[in-house]
């Protein structure tokens, strides 16, 4: 059975790095469309305590709670603060570890939200679909950001469940769309969930079949 309050925090939009100028974006998104190469490259990025190593491209750095938090109060848009803020509340009140990772062309960020083994379902699935579609929803009448499902799916094998779902997001105030990707996975008795926000879409999928779960 799914946490509700854990995944409403994993739900809620981080967009502190959307408002990036058309410029940077154009430079960050041929940079990291070269890592989508047939060979992938990147590196590990260990969380000890958790039994998991991130494979992410070679620009990532982690950021401590602290380091994201100031990353959060740089941002000139109050509301994206705001926001952001209550999500880190949330976060907070569910006891929930949780793992920041930025790409420092792109302002693009990756979280990771281990948490207990769940042998995912295809109906754990659905009522995930609808708790986002619930949240985005919540955003959109607070903010005006209107979200677009471009794709949701559920894989499932012998020894594992993934669900992955990708919204692009629209706003006036943003230039251009914005992406974000977000995966639950439960494989060899653990589980996690990751969301990446990108100013551009990215294929993540090559980087998740190299994380290793120990």
């Amino acid at each position: 059975m799914l946490n509700h309050r854990i995944f409403s925090g994993m739900i809620l939009l981080s967009f502190l790095g959307m408002s990036s100028c058309t410029e940077v974006i154009k430079e960050s998104q041929k940079v990291l469309k070269e890592t989508q190469k047939p060979i992938v490259e990147g590196k590990f990025f260990p969380l000890e305590t958790e039994g998991i190593k991130m494979y992410l491209p070679k620009e990532f750095i982690k950021l401590s709670k602290s380091e994201y938090l100031e990353f959060v109060e740089k941002s000139t848009d109050t509301l994206a603060v705001n926001l952001e803020k209550e999500r880190l509340r949330e976060l907070a009140r569910s006891q929930s570890k949780v793992y920041f990772f930025q790409h420092t062309s792109s302002n693009s960020i990756l979280t990771v939200f281990p948490t207990e083994y769940i042998k995912f379902t295809k109906n754990d699935a659905q009522m995930l679909l609808n708790d986002i579609k619930y949240h985005h929803d919540v955003i959109s009448e607070q903010s005006g950001i209107l979200f677009t499902k471009k794709e949701a799916r559920f894989f499932e094998t012998a020894e594992a469940q993934i669900f992955k779902s990708i919204y692009s997001i629209s706003s006036e105030d943003l230039i251009g769309d914005f992406y974000k990707q977000i995966y639950f996975v439960s494989f060899n008795n653990k589980s996690f969930a990751l969301t990446l926000e990108t100013p551009f879409l990215v294929d993540f999928d090559p980087y998740l079949e190299k994380i290793r779960v120990l």
